[in-house]
């Protein structure tokens, strides 16, 4: 035991010993760079490294790859032909600077570097599990529009920081823009007021520092110098801080008559709120209701009532609110019951216990009388108007109060807010913003991380492994919090943000961005990060010249190859002596598919969140797409996007089937490619040569090989033409028409649909067409008038109609049944009597697209034929030796809408071959 005990010891010393020496708390080095004159500092530092490693470096890449990588990294869209052009033209540095400031003068740099950012800050467009409410965030995305708009305008680094942690101490209005940069603590997911803050320490420390800072909430940290009042010094700043109820609007929908709309609706919301809320105030101040809760008060006294037998018993009178009962019952233990007693609740008191149960009930209610009626300058109205006493509560305040159905209501109407928030045009943009508290209360250790177990108060304190010391007096802690992470003689910020960049030019970081504790070994090339670090402070930590300062070495331009000798010495090119061949992810695939398909909207930067899964969707960049934290998209899964719970130091990149399956006949894909081979211009080329060269270019940005003309040529040619036919499917429509005793007369649409049935009027009694109504599982026909369930064949091929149709009624006239296809001239009726039941079975029928089938349902003997049950399939098959499968279902497929089905065209071999150069590859990698 006491060997085991000091290997503990021996294993925790260390950190804390190595603290002071350890380089990533060290302030930056400037490293001696000797090189040739006129060579770029980051190529002499990297040119030592692989010197001493015996490393001959790759060649310079073609001047064409290195704008498809600066556009990839920059902006994540492909170079334009004139971008290329130019670099081919003229591959000199004049004309390489002149094209990196114009991508970084693009919006679409915003876009991309907004949705880096956006995985270190766990962004989301909900809180995560919800069940009982609306768990949307409306306004998460005016944060992300914050972060394109920051990076477009090159915010420089230590205010990106500052305005994030603590921007409602920096502006200088209500309804500053700037707001929105405090959604990076608030966009997180919710589990519960401790653990939100512990996640608001965690994104805060690993975001900015790469510090696991949230690893000492229970002790102190096991590897790295972290103690745990410098987690409880976080922790006490952020657990004094509150989000306003009324989030702060910073911006105007443009649409007038939408934003005039949205606040008519916003008032009817919250005075239906505020009048829910003035019933339970109203309660607890009408004397009658008043008096209850007085008699309850003073049972509980005496039977030392918990909150759940205050439930039981306050609920026996009617609806009181439980908590109400006990915190009159805390209330009046001084005024009522202790030795500084006011003597009309002392006299009451006395009198209670006195008193039988009618006379308990008459003294409560003669106090509440007097009390509500108690004038100013009195005991009882001071009484009244303290804080704790449950008259004071306005509708503000009486949420503290709510029982369980209250907070149901609440949480419902809260939901109605939310999605009028979220959904309606004319929502402002608003900021979620917080704000400190007006009295802060003492920063405590809970001891093993127990909130029931304080520790003595401490002062709050800078990262002790930072140099520590007292945060100022007469500042808000979380303001100077901010701005000790900010101040440039922090030696891990800039450090931190370096190295992301780099990490998101190169593929790889220059060391783990995920912690930057003492068990990261002293990187192999800290002096680049150091070098890297000191200009980016020098030069007013503006990213965008620390992006000019990379691009514009010649390491950003070698090749993706280089000598193989290498691979023994440097087998992870972790001194980065060539390009690491990068896979494009799921935002700049999904992004570049849709510039090549002429598709995508790059001048519309900002806006809500959508759903990439909708057809309206594809217009906007990737970025946009709203992020469900607690069912995340499976696209976003299977493309690698990391889940947005917490921070994400970097992405992880898998080659699962999902992926090849999504080129195969993911929706947008096929959307997509349909979209570009129709598009005018390919269509005006005079032969599929000309037509196989315009799509390379476009996709491609260069002219089909001899050998995969002929290859493409070739399939386009030897394709079979009924491959390409629309496939046998079809859709259902509920018709009548007049009851002719044979095919029925011309059909008619049922103008009202429902409750899930289709009717002609509101009541079946009083329709036009009495009792004559359709549903997905069963109806009832009428005299005179014939039930058409019609299945509309979308392709060709053979069908028939099967299922049962039943009667449970006992008695009523006799029905009938028939199947027609479009074009019989062949009636069969098939009576069907009450309590009865039969199967539909009709013969195969050749269809083709447009055709329909009929089930046709009469009441030749009048109306009293009951309601009717049916289940109704069609079977079908492209070929008479096909083997038959469903194609439709009325359960399944019943329809809700009136509106006709698009008949399907023909497909397209062309977009077949646009999907196989998207799905290559080339497509996918830069390089």
């Amino acid at each position: 035991m006491r060997f085991f005990l000091l290997a503990i010891s021996l294993t925790v010393l260390p950190a804390h010993a190595e603290a002071e020496d350890h380089w990533a708390y060290l302030p930056p080095v400037e490293p001696k760079v000797s090189a040739e004159a006129g060579a770029h500092p980051i190529d002499a530092i990297l040119a030592a490294a692989w010197k001493k490693a015996g490393i001959q470096p790759a060649k310079q890449a073609p001047p064409r790859v290195w704008i498809e990588r600066a556009a990839f990294t920059l902006t994540g869209l492909p170079a334009t032909a004139e971008q290329i052009r130019r670099i081919e033209e003229r591959p000199d540095d004049a004309t390489w600077k002149s094209l990196v400031d114009e991508l970084l003068e693009s919006p679409a740099y915003g876009e991309r570097w907004a949705r880096h950012w956006m995985d270190v800050a766990r962004y989301a467009d909900t809180q995560g599990y919800n069940f009982d409410q609306d768990n949307r965030y409306p306004f998460a995305y005016t944060y992300r529009d914050w972060l394109i708009r920051s990076f477009n305008e090159d915010l420089p680094y230590g205010d990106f920081i500052k305005l994030q942690i603590a921007a409602d101490l920096l502006t200088d209005r209500p309804d500053h823009p700037d707001l929105a940069a405090l959604g990076f603590l608030t966009v997180g997911p919710r589990a519960g007021r401790l653990e939100t803050i512990d996640d608001r320490v965690d994104v805060v420390t690993r975001g900015f520092l790469s510090s696991t800072v949230a690893c000492a909430r229970c002790h102190d940290h096991k590897s790295d110098p972290i103690t745990t009042k410098d987690y409880y010094s976080l922790y006490s700043i952020f657990e004094n801080t509150d989000e306003p109820g009324e989030k702060p609007v910073i911006g105007k929908p443009k649409d007038e008559a939408a934003f005039a709309a949205f606040n008519v609706e916003l008032a009817k919301l919250e005075d239906a709120d505020r009048a829910a809320r003035q019933v339970i105030v109203d309660q607890i101040r009408t004397p009658e209701s008043f008096g209850v809760y007085l008699e309850l008060a003073w049972i509980a006294k005496k039977e030392n009532w918990d909150v759940g037998k205050s439930t039981a018993d306050a609920f026996k009178r009617g609806r009181f609110r439980p908590s109400a009962v006990v915190r009159w019952r805390d209330f009046l233990n001084e005024p009522a019951w202790s030795d500084k007693a006011v003597p009309r609740l002392a006299t009451w008191a006395r009198e209670m216990d006195a008193a039988d149960e009618a006379g308990r009930k008459a003294l409560c209610l003669a106090l509440a009388q007097e009390w509500s009626a108690a004038p100013d300058g009195s005991e009882l109205k001071a009484l009244a108007a303290r804080g704790d006493c449950p008259l004071s509560y306005d509708t503000a305040r009486v949420s503290e109060i709510f029982d369980q159905e209250d907070g149901n209501q609440n949480r419902a109407r809260a939901g109605a807010k939310t999605r009028l928030f979220t959904e309606h045009a004319g929502s402002p943009p608003r900021a979620m913003s917080l704000a400190d508290r007006k009295n802060f209360s003492p920063a405590q250790v809970f001891v093993r991380g127990n909130p029931d177990n304080k520790g003595e108060a401490f002062d709050r304190e800078w990262l002790s492994f930072l140099g520590g010391g007292k945060f100022p007096e007469g500042k808000s802690p979380r303001l100077s919090l901010a701005e000790k992470i900010a101040d440039p003689a922090n030696p891990l910020a800039s450090r931190v943000m370096v190295n992301r960049v780099w990490a998101w030019h190169f593929g790889n970081p220059l060391a783990d961005p995920g912690d930057f504790g003492v068990q990261q070994l002293d990187p192999a090339l800290r002096p680049l990060m150091d070098w890297l670090a000191l200009r980016f402070n020098e030069q007013g930590r503006s990213l965008k010249n620390l992006h000019r300062l990379i691009l514009t070495s010649q390491a950003f331009r070698l090749a993706a190859e280089g000598p193989e000798a290498n691979q023994s010495i440097d087998q992870a090119n972790t001194l980065f002596w060539k390009w690491n061949r990068r896979r494009e992810d799921f935002e700049s695939m999904r992004d570049r598919l849709l510039a090549t398909a002429g598709t995508l909207d790059r001048k519309g930067v900002g806006g809500r969140s959508i759903s990439l899964e909708n057809g309206s969707s594809d217009t906007k960049r990737s970025v946009y797409g709203f992020v469900d934290r607690y069912a995340l998209s499976s696209t976003f899964i299977s493309f690698d996007l990391p889940h947005p719970d917490h921070h994400s130091p970097k992405r992880v990149e898998t080659t699962v089937p999902q992926q090849a399956l999504y080129f195969l006949n993911g929706p947008l894909v096929l959307r997509q490619a349909a979209k570009l081979a129709a598009d005018p211009e390919f269509h005006a080329l005079g032969d599929d040569a000309a037509k196989l060269n315009w799509l390379f270019e476009r996709i491609y940005q260069r002219a089909p090989t001899a050998d995969e003309s002929r290859d493409a040529l070739e399939w386009l040619h030897h394709v079979n033409p009924a491959d390409y036919q629309p496939r046998l499917s079809g859709v259902w429509e509920i018709r009548h028409a007049p009851d002719t005793g044979g095919l029925p007369g011309e059909a008619q649409a049922f103008p009202i649909f429902s409750d899930g049935t289709w009717k002609t009027g509101p009541d079946a009694a009083t329709a036009p067409i009495r009792w004559l109504n359709a549903g997905a599982g069963g109806g009832h026909p009428a005299a005179g008038h014939d039930l058409i369930l019609r299945w509309r064949a979308l392709g060709a091929g053979e069908v028939r109609m099967t299922g049962t149709i039943k009667r449970t009624g006992k008695g009523g006239a006799t029905l009938a049944w028939n199947l027609a296809k479009s074009g019989s001239s062949e009636f069969i009726s098939h009576p069907l009597a009450p309590d009865s039941e039969a199967a539909i079975e009709g013969e195969w029928a050749g269809v083709a697209a447009g055709d329909t089938v009929d089930f046709v349902l009469r009441a030749p003997e009048g109306d009293t034929v009951g309601s009717v049950g049916w289940n109704l399939r069609v079977m079908g098959r492209e070929k008479p030796d096909g083997k038959p499968v469903e194609v439709g279902n009325l359960k399944k497929q019943f329809p809700t809408t009136d509106a006709p089905p698009a008949m399907p065209g023909a497909a397209d071999p062309w977009a077949d071959l646009i999907q196989m150069l998207w799905a290559s590859n080339e497509f996918h990698f830069i390089d």
